[in-house]
């Protein structure tokens, strides 16, 4: 087979596997991807405030601390991306209300911060 020259390859015409993304595609899945995060930090946070309540009724010392420290793990995940996300105003109002809460929790529980 006959080896084509570096000019011949660059005329030919290409074609992709996939098609390309519109505009209006990418910033849908751009704000999928929004809506999925925002999602993340409420599930989140419910689970933080889980593991509080456990902790807080807890007698075992083993399973408090355990219980403490993952509903702490939680809340510094959630402040650490709650920046990084485009929070409409009711769902920036209901987590920053849950943070409060468990921000409360962990303090009684011993958490400094």
């Amino acid at each position: 087979m006959p080896r084509l020259t570096h000019a011949e390859g660059r005329n030919r015409d290409y074609s992709y596997a996939a098609p390309r993304r519109t505009m209006d595609e990418l910033l849908g899945f751009v704000s999928q991807f929004n809506k999925t995060r925002v999602n993340f930090l409420k599930v989140d946070l419910e689970t933080a405030l889980t593991f509080a309540g456990i902790a807080m009724r807890a007698e075992n010392s083993m399973k408090k601390a355990r219980n403490r420290r993952s509903a702490r793990r939680a809340y510094d995940t959630v402040v650490r991306l709650i920046d990084s996300v485009d929070l409409p105003d009711e769902d920036a109002q209901l987590l920053a209300r849950k943070l409060t809460r468990l921000k409360s929790e962990l303090v009684s529980l011993g958490e400094v911060f």
